[in-house]
């Protein structure tokens, strides 16, 4: 925050923010990477199989997701069903053409995918079974894991939505006024005006949970009033000293209103 005018009779400060839009810059990978995970992984996949002359198996998948279904001929006739815990991959179909994953996206191995395989397995040694269908249902465990990303961009983009882009704070010895202008993206422009004569004071605040990536703390400064409300008065800053810089000449221009009013009371 910086002094744009100083006299003994008006006082301005303003300032330029753009934690704004570095939050929503921070904030767009995790919406991003979200939700493509989300399109990608939150999927219902279905195999059935049919016996076919000469004991042959031959099976059809079908995914159903965000983007729509998908039905496919797996290649190959059916001779052996795994199951693979590592790298996510979950139920492996053994074909005559080699090895093709039941559900062809990362997903949690549980203990749903080895049951899928015994069944498969059962139904690969029962000749007098004709056909058999099983599900892999992915929607939820998946989208635990895409949403976290979803959900924490979004509360960093809100978070950031709510830091002012622009402040400026006007104080009038003449009208007896304190004016303090916020632009917000989310907010639009956002005015609050107080007496001048009820600022007691002004004060530097150190910001719990907002730490710096730096490991350095956030400071801003607050204008506390005679009926002991704490009205924000800049943006976040790291520097220390040039807040308390600040928070020394509202106070001296506070002071000197005071003395005047009390002189002409």
């Amino acid at each position: 925050m910086k002094i744009v005018e100083h006299t003994e009779r008006y006082l301005e400060l303003a300032n330029q923010n753009r934690r704004c839009l570095w939050g929503l810059l921070f904030a767009t990978p995790f919406v991003v990477i979200g939700s493509i995970a989300t399109a990608l992984t939150v999927k219902v996949t279905t195999l059935t199989c049919q016996r076919a002359p000469g004991n042959q198996i031959d099976c059809q998948r079908t995914i159903a997701g965000i983007l729509g279904t998908e039905r496919e001929l797996i290649p190959g006739n059916l001779k052996s069903v795994k199951t693979v815990k590592t790298s996510g991959t979950g139920v492996v179909l053994g074909t005559s053409q080699g090895e093709v994953n039941l559900a062809p996206y990362k997903a949690f191995v549980t203990d749903s995918q080895y049951r899928t395989a015994d069944r498969l397995n059962a139904f690969l040694k029962n000749p007098q079974q004709q056909t058999i269908s099983v599900e892999q249902d992915d929607r939820w465990i998946n989208f635990l894991w895409s949403g976290n990303f979803i959900v924490g961009g979004l509360v960093i983009g809100l978070y950031s939505l709510q830091i002012p882009l622009q402040m400026s704070c006007k104080f009038q010895h003449d009208l007896d006024r304190v004016t303090i202008d916020k632009k917000y993206l989310l907010y639009g422009d956002r005015k609050t005006v107080l007496p001048l004569s009820t600022i007691k004071q002004a004060q530097v605040r150190e910001l719990l949970f907002s730490i710096s990536g730096d490991r350095q703390p956030l400071y801003t400064i607050d204008l506390a009033t005679t009926d002991a409300k704490q009205v924000s008065l800049s943006v976040s800053s790291k520097n220390l000293t040039e807040c308390q810089r600040l928070v020394n000449i509202v106070d001296r221009f506070v002071r000197q209103h005071q003395s005047s009013l009390d002189r002409t009371s």
